[in-house]
């Protein structure tokens, strides 16, 4: 008896681990869903303002780091938001941008 007790045991104990496999699968793929509709909303509102040069350097960007691409792409979307930029924004006006991101984020370093 006690063997098909252990039985029932691991058996159950399988069931309940594949529940919450499938729980913590299903939570995976609705944040997934949420991001990918994220990326999309941000996409098109950035073609109407950036001009295609912007985006196509702000894709090369994304090649090489893609965290510093979405925090200079959220950058340019609060920046809209508040009414600081005036589409289309051109290729020379994103590296002037850039220029002020890349700044802010170096550390200086005073000697004394």
């Amino acid at each position: 008896m006690t063997s098909i007790d252990e039985i029932k045991k691991r058996k159950m104990q399988e069931y309940l681990a594949s529940s919450r496999d499938a729980q913590y699968q299903q939570q995976m793929m609705a944040e997934q869903q949420q991001a990918m509709e994220m990326q999309a909303q941000i996409k098109q509102v950035l073609g109407t303002i950036l001009s295609k040069e912007a985006q196509e350097r702000i894709a090369n960007i994304r090649n090489v780091k893609p965290d510093f691409a979405l925090q200079v792409e959220i950058y340019l979307l609060q920046m809209f938001q508040a009414g600081k930029l005036k589409p289309p924004l051109t290729g020379e006006q994103l590296k002037l941008i850039l220029d002020q991101i890349v700044k802010k984020r170096e550390p200086q370093i005073i000697r004394k």
